[in-house]
Parts: C-alpha cells; sequence; structure tokens
C-alpha cells in the first residue's frame, strides 16, 4: 500500500531520502530553534546518553580518588570498597551507554537539562564552583598552615566537577553531530531512522522529519 503524506505546509518526510535529511548543509538553512523529529531525536539520545556518561565519570573519578587516596594514606579498609563501587557504577554505566546507541526515543520524548546546554557553558560553572570554594579553603589553610588535606578535598571536588558540569553538556552541545556521525557509522542505526522516516507523521512543535 503507497503511504499518503498527510497535508502540511512543510515538506512531508518522503520528499527527501534520510541521508538528505542527514546531511548538515540542509539543516543549516533552518534556525536552532525549530523542531524537528531529528532533532528531537538526537536531544533525547544524547540527554540519556549524557546521564550515563556522568555516572561512568562517576565511577572511574571514585576509583581514581581511591587509588590517590590508598597511596597518601595506605589504608586498604578505607579505600578498597570505593574502588569496587565506583568500578561497579562505571560498569553498569558502559552496559546502557551501549543500549543508547540503537535506542530510538518515541515521539514527543525529550530529556529535561537542568544544567549547562554546551561544554563552554560546563566549564564556566565548574570553574566558578571551585574559585568559590578554595576562598572558602583559603581561610582554613591561613589559619592551619597545611595545605594537604586541602589538596585532597580539591581533586575530589576537580573530579566531581567534571562529571556533573563538563562531561554532559560536552555530550549535549553536540547531540546533532554525534547523531549525524552515529548514523553514518551504524547501518543499523541508519535502518532505524529510515523506518522512523517511513512512518512518521508531523506532530505540534515537530511540524518536519527533518533536517538535522
Amino acid at each position: 500500500m503507497q503511504r499518503v503524506d498527510p497535508v502540511s505546509a512543510y515538506p512531508p518526510a518522503s520528499s527527501r531520502t534520510i541521508e538528505q535529511w542527514l546531511d548538515p548543509e540542509l539543516g543549516s538553512r533552518y534556525s536552532a530553534e525549530f523542531g524537528t523529529r531529528l532533532r528531537e531525536i538526537a536531544d533525547a539520545r544524547a540527554g540519556v546518553t549524557a546521564m550515563w556518561a556522568a555516572f561512568l565519570s562517576l565511577g572511574l573519578s571514585a576509583v581514581l580518588f581511591a587509588l590517590v587516596m590508598l597511596a597518601v594514606t595506605a589504608r586498604v579498609d578505607a579505600t578498597v570498597p570505593w574502588m569496587i563501587a565506583g568500578a561497579a557504577v562505571a560498569a553498569v554505566s558502559v552496559l546502557f551507554l551501549r543500549r543508547v546507541r540503537r535506542w530510538m526515543p518515541r515521539p514527543g520524548r525529550s530529556v529535561a537539562n537542568r544544567g549547562p546546554g554546551d561544554l563552554r557553558g560546563g566549564l564556566w560553572a565548574a570553574a566558578a564552583i571551585f574559585v568559590a570554594l578554595n576562598v572558602l579553603f583559603a581561610i582554613s589553610v591561613l589559619t592551619t598552615g597545611d595545605i594537604g588535606p586541602i589538596l585532597l578535598v580539591d581533586l575530589g571536588i576537580v573530579l566531581l566537577l567534571a562529571s556533573a558540569f563538563v562531561v554532559p553538556p560536552a555530550i549535549i552541545g553536540r547531540s546533532r553531530e554525534m547523531l549525524r556521525r552515529q548514523a553514518a557509522k551504524d547501518p543499523r542505526l541508519l535502518a532505524t531512522l529510515e523506518r522512523e522516516r517511513l512512518t512518521w507523521t508531523p506532530r505540534p512543535g515537530t511540524p518536519m522529519f527533518g533536517p538535522l
């Protein structure tokens, strides 16, 4: 049965191939805020990817911090549990990151982002928090004269801020480039996007299937 596209003021999904819809030159003709199904897919996938990437970073950070603490304190009982927990979180995160690669969000699905939307914003936010905290730490250093514990705390803060404020926006800020690159490398993902093109119909807020 031949598909009949609904009447719309915008080009239907069938007016171009999936490769043409993914073309960056076509995307540059539309404002970044213009809603399309491909952009909806890219943003939702990037939001979920950013979440699990943040957990992966937290897990690896826990392992790294525990190793540093072990080297400094030689306390196995206090550091090994952190290594095990961090490794477990990292392993689970990797499993979910692999599942996201071929995940196709349903129409209308969005992932809320409460933090910075790009890498620059994330770096500024992390730097501002780090500087503010170290201003407070400076008072302690002037009082005690011992900078060693502050350095360890700073290491933990840097790892935490990187996981929460740098890794997620670095992914979210390049959501569309990431989907384009993944589709070019993964034939199964490209085939999934093609099936989506063939079955998608316009919805409020997403009047066009593409561009990306």
